[in-house]
């Protein structure tokens, strides 16, 4: 043995995997493992790099929501003794321009309200379909049977079909902004829950995206007039309901149809806040006190909006309005 040793430590010929044995031939000790192992690391390379690219999309997501949440409680948060200011829906509209002094491009009119609403028992979200629709670069997938995709690609929509963009989601692509499926194909959808349920994507009949006619739902996705809204954490809703080109009037209309929309799916739980309003001072005059004890004292319920706001663009501020003039009913829309 010791013979043996000294003999394949001093004939080692050309190569760092050859070597002189006795009077074996040469032989490619590492080739066996080599070619055992080498199919495995393309496609364990490939898991690794789709396991990367989503991790920085996700962590893209989550730093454009603190940002944006950030940005929201920096133009939320007031001072203990700063008056609060209410205006009429008209007379917010007039000062949302007047403090648009360096107009932002693809500028949006977005409305926020916090509703007296407990969320934990009841939620409030759906979709409406506004007067006026945004002028949007959505992008839309339609899930539907394989036979069907000419026919859905005619209606509008980007992508279509069952079979390829379940697989390539699996894969972790995420080219499209809205989903669109019907009833009967939602059983094969649920493959990609875990993908598309954490970004909120995953077809829903509460949302909308759950609809029986494909080629409506994919029309009114694509013109830009279907607002999906939500309410979340302590009944902050947040939507979009207009754009820097629309005049005064399409913004308060819209706005005026929004707040219709939220009255008639209001929970049962709520209070009703048409009819049990609390402030009775005219609009333009400070909030002070007021929400919780009536003129004679009395103890009234609050009001179905606690408060509102509209804002133009990132860099305006956000007007307050009155939640009694926001009403339907109000004239608040028109002085």
């Amino acid at each position: 043995m010791q013979r043996f040793a000294q003999h394949t430590s001093l004939k080692t010929l050309h190569g760092p995997w050859q070597c002189v044995l006795g009077g074996l031939p040469s032989i490619a000790v590492g080739s066996v493992r080599t070619k055992k192992w080498k199919p495995f690391h393309s496609m364990y390379r490939a898991n690794r790099l789709r396991e990367i690219r989503q991790k920085e999309a996700e962590d893209a997501q989550a730093a454009a929501a603190e940002a944006e949440a950030a940005a929201d409680a920096r133009t939320v948060a007031r001072k203990a003794d700063e008056p609060r200011v209410g205006t009429t829906p008209f007379q917010a509209a007039r000062l949302m321009r007047a403090f648009d002094v360096l107009p932002e491009e693809d500028a949006v009119v977005t409305f926020q309200t916090r509703l007296n609403v407990d969320l934990t028992r009841e939620s409030v979200r759906g979709t409406c379909n506004l007067p006026h629709g945004l002028s949007t670069k959505m992008r839309v997938l339609a899930f539907c049977p394989d036979d069907q995709i000419e026919e859905m690609l005619e209606a509008g929509a980007d992508v279509a079909g069952i079979t390829e963009p379940l697989r390539r989601i699996g894969q972790g692509w995420m080219g499209f902004d809205r989903c669109l499926a019907t009833p009967s194909i939602m059983p094969q959808v649920m493959k990609v829950a875990k993908v598309l349920g954490p970004r909120k994507m995953m077809p829903n009949p509460k949302s909308g995206t759950v609809v029986p006619n494909l080629k409506v739902a994919i029309k009114e996705a694509k013109s830009g007039s279907l607002l999906e809204y939500r309410a979340e954490g302590e009944g902050d809703l947040k939507a979009t309901i207009g754009n820097g080109e629309f005049s005064d009037a399409k913004i308060l209309e819209n706005l005026k149809f929004f707040v219709q929309t939220l009255l008639r799916a209001r929970p049962r739980s709520s209070t009703p806040g048409a009819e049990t309003g609390t402030s009775k001072q005219p609009p333009g005059t400070p909030l002070i006190g007021g929400q919780g004890a009536s003129a004679g004292g009395a103890e009234v319920k609050e009001n179905y909006f606690r408060e509102a706001h509209v804002r133009l663009g990132t860099r305006g501020p956000p007007i307050r309005i009155d939640p009694e003039s926001m009403m339907p009913a109000s004239a608040g829309y028109f002085r």
